[in-house]
Parts: structure tokens; sequence; C-alpha cells
């Protein structure tokens, strides 16, 4: 998986989710996301995450009826044949798409950083760029992460 990076080439972090928008990316309706950078997140990543919650569902739905249903006395019920294998899907789902979604933000860095940047935010970090000196380089160094941006990126789209 590609390394993200800042523009001086460098290794950086992807900007962590609040819990607020760790929890509009969780419902995953973009037209309910009152935060407009998740909202923006959620178009570039939708299709990944969607494949992702899919398999998971999938997953839980073989894990419950190859692994579980034949050894318990459910076997031909509503319950044992939909109800738990619904709940299974669900979960197994909801588990593989938050412990991957790391993993798309990553992937999808590039496109990622030019949201958080065009928002006047650190892709790295999430800190508040505007106002900040622009170096010899044209680039603006993140006091926070150390994370350098060009300078024409920040804030350029919602200032």
């Amino acid at each position: 998986m590609p390394i993200p990076k800042d523009d001086r080439d460098r290794p950086c972090a992807v900007a962590r989710l609040t819990s607020r928008q760790l929890a509009w990316r969780s419902i995953g309706i973009k037209s309910l996301t009152k935060d407009e950078i998740t909202k923006q997140e959620q178009q570039v990543t939708i299709n990944l995450e969607i494949a992702i919650a899919l398999i998971g569902g999938v997953l839980g739905w073989a894990l419950w009826t190859v692994l579980f249903l034949p050894f318990t006395p459910l076997k031909g019920s509503l319950l044992g044949n939909f109800l738990i294998p619904m709940i299974a899907s669900i979960a197994v789902s909801t588990i593989i798409w938050f412990a991957s979604l790391t993993w798309i933000r990553q992937r999808m860095f590039s496109r990622i950083a030019d949201i958080h940047l065009g928002h006047g935010k650190c892709a790295g970090c999430g800190y508040e760029l505007r106002d900040l000196p622009t170096e010899n380089d044209g680039c603006v160094v993140c006091p926070e992460c150390n994370a350098a941006w060009n300078a024409d990126r920040i804030g350029a789209e919602y200032a």
C-alpha cells in the first residue's frame, strides 16, 4: 500500500477522524452527514467502503450458516436461517468496515488530502493551516505534525 506523503514527499499520517466524524461515516448516508469534510470523504471512498461492507456481510452470513447453524437446534427455523444470519452479517460487516477504514483512507490519501487542504486543514493531522507563514519553497509547515503542504492548495476551494 502506498505510504501517504506530504508535498515535500515525506511520509505523513492521514488526519484522524473525530468521534463525530467517525459516527457520521458509520451511518454512511451522505445526505445526513453534517460535517462537510466527512461528506466529501464519503464521496471519494464510497465504492470501496460498500465493497468491503458487502464482503463482510457475505462473510458474516457464511460464518453463521456454515460454522454455527449445523450445531444448533435452530436449523430450519426463521430465527436460525434468517434473523441470526442477518445480525451476524451486519455485525461482521461493521467490524470489517471499521477495521479497514484506515486502510481505505490511506489508499485514497491524495484525494482526501485535497479535501482537507481545500478546507484549510492539514491532511496529516487536521490542524488549521490558514494564516500560517509560507516557507521559501512555497510550503506551509504544520506546527502539529511537521507535514509540509503547498500554500496554493490550502483553503483554495473553500476560502
